[in-house]
């Protein structure tokens, strides 16, 4: 959004350039709250990013960078635009370590110190060698404080107090309450910290990030939250979270604040809404099946155990599976899919279970990638430990991009990867079985923020699948479950890794 800018600054494309950036950089996190270590290391992620831009482009004496810096709800994000090389990415060097001890060579080293100082980082390659390279830097925020003992104590001689409420969307300002509340009700066992940081909170309703609905109790305190976030404020996919209510008060119709998001959410012409259930229970899955949302994919080993349990139990993986759930709010796009024949029997099926009967192409018009340039995006969460690539458009080095993207998550012991390939594509049912035979199995469908439709794929990296674990409340749930196990069971007899070449 445009309020959300700070700066932007077009430069030649020359490494000699590089330190007035610096200098802008060293502002904007000044003037975001960064510690004096932090615009420090701002900076560095900066200036190294810079470089690794220059090192990829054309080399043209008119060649030209474009960097943006935004305020975003955690902090700084930088976006730096540039024109790159054909190059297949399997081919370029990495970092070593041992190679630079060895040899003094730190060829790859600029973007290696990106990634370890950025919290979030996204590549995306569009047509004619336009790459967009994005990340953030969060500000080291406080989270609410947690209440004292005292506190804890009276909370729980309140338990199922009566009150009227009264429902109403979110304000900037509701921010502190809203994290009070999850801390409240949840603890800290939320899959995403944002929610815990009233700041970032304030900061994503203020920018459009979250849009909310509360429940505001008699006595002022909030006593429920339903929220929608998407990648920018008119996604035309956005996801339903932070659903949270208070158990200690008793308040009918404190769901239909769900209905009210929801309501809001088709005026806003938002496509679909998804949301993600976890496995090691059924109760967020019951919840979802009476807002009449349905299962559409099996995520596994998406998120750290500890994200969503208080406590480990025994016999609980390191890892827990999602099952992601869809609702579409309006018209479905009625685009011939290209399903891959293998898997066009459970597709349809998902799409039976929401509503929708998708126009089929016909195997006979499938083809080979016609060429061109990719338009395709990296997501990297670290922290979380998942890497999500997203084909948009298929080009020359679609392939080898996606297989470099694998080689380099496995280094960086990645556990969890997902591809999506655009069901709109003729090429999807061939690159659907060029991914199979590199490890990849069947996870599901997923509809794209852009409104598109996408088979989701998988590709577990040194974690158990952890099947045994996953618990599903639905009949369908179940199928689900075992297809995608059957998917998993033929990747491992395939035998066909991803190693170098």
């Amino acid at each position: 959004m445009e309020s959300n800018k700070m700066f932007g600054v077009q430069i030649p494309a020359r490494l000699d350039l590089i330190s007035i950036v610096g200098v802008a950089a060293r502002e904007c996190a000044m003037i975001r709250g960064f510690s004096s270590d932090d615009v420090h290391l701002f900076c560095l992620a900066v200036e190294e990013a810079l470089t690794n831009s220059i090192e990829l482009g054309f080399g043209g004496q008119v060649d030209e960078i474009d960097i943006l810096f935004s305020r975003t709800s955690s902090g700084l994000g930088v976006k730096i635009s540039s024109l790159c090389l054909p190059l297949e990415p399997d081919k370029l060097p990495q970092y070593s370590l041992r190679r630079m001890s060895d040899f003094n060579d730190t060829t790859g080293l600029s973007f290696h110190l990106v990634k370890k100082i950025v919290d979030t980082i996204s590549i995306s390659i569009d047509k004619d060698g336009e790459r967009e390279l994005f990340f953030e830097k969060y500000l080291p925020e406080k989270r609410v404080n947690d209440f004292g003992q005292e506190k804890r104590n009276k909370r729980k001689r309140l338990k199922r107090v009566n009150t009227p409420h009264l429902l109403r969307f979110a304000v900037p300002d509701d921010a502190e309450n809203i994290s009070r509340l999850v801390l409240r009700a949840h603890g800290e066992v939320m899959f995403s910290e944002h929610i815990y940081y009233p700041d970032r909170v304030r900061e994503m309703l203020k920018i459009g990030e979250l849009f909310s609905v509360v429940a505001e109790a008699e006595c002022g305190e909030l006593i429920a939250h339903f929220a929608l976030v998407g990648d920018m404020s008119n996604s035309l996919v956005q996801e339903l979270t932070y659903t949270v209510i208070d158990g200690n008060f008793k308040s009918k119709g404190v769901l239909k604040g769900l209905d009210m998001l929801l309501t809001n959410a088709k005026d806003r012409n938002v496509y679909a809404v998804t949301s993600y259930a976890v496995t090691n229970h059924v109760h967020s899955q019951r919840g979802l099946q009476k807002e009449g949302f349905s299962e559409n994919a099996l995520f596994l080993s998406l998120s750290p155990a500890s994200c969503n349990t208080d406590k480990y139990e025994e016999g609980l993986p390191d890892r827990i599976a999602n099952l992601s759930y869809s609702k579409y709010l309006g018209p479905v796009s009625l685009k011939p899919l290209f399903i891959p024949c293998n898997h066009q029997a459970m597709i349809l099926n998902i799409y039976a279970q929401m509503g929708f009967e998708p126009v089929v192409a016909d195997e006979s018009t499938f083809s080979d990638v016609q060429g061109g340039a990719s338009r395709i995006r990296t997501d990297v969460e670290l922290k979380e430990g998942w890497m999500l690539v997203s084909v948009h458009e298929y080009g020359d080095e679609t392939f080898s991009h996606v297989r470099s993207e694998i080689y380099k998550s496995r280094a960086q012991g990645i556990p969890s990867i997902q591809v999506l390939l655009p069901l709109a594509d003729a090429a999807t049912p061939t690159m659907c079985g060029k991914f199979e035979e590199m490890g990849f199995f069947f996870a599901g469908i997923c509809p794209g923020f852009d409104g598109s439709e996408n088979l989701a794929l998988q590709y577990l990296n040194g974690v158990d699948s952890g099947f045994d674990s996953v618990l599903m409340l639905t009949e369908f749930g179940t199928k689900l479950k075992n297809y995608v196990r059957e998917c998993w069971e033929e990747s491992l007899r395939s035998n066909q890794c991803p190693t170098e070449e």
